[in-house]
């Protein structure tokens, strides 16, 4: 299982992430990116972290 922390401060929301994500799990709500699925369906993958030009999206196995 995976932690996924995104900082509001850094994203600008440009949605790299939402595309990036396998598990579809991410999504942009009010011009910030935000986990909208199941934490439990993330993969690990770590797209959304390396798509993120921002740097604003981190991921912890827990």
């Amino acid at each position: 299982m995976y932690i996924i922390t995104i900082d509001s401060e850094k994203c600008q929301g440009d949605g790299d992430c939402v595309e990036a994500c396998p598990a579809a799990i991410l999504s942009v709500v009010d011009g910030k990116a935000v986990v909208s699925g199941a934490v439990a369906e993330c993969l690990g993958c770590e797209a959304c972290v390396t798509t993120c030009p921002h740097g604003a999206i981190a991921l912890q196995e827990i």
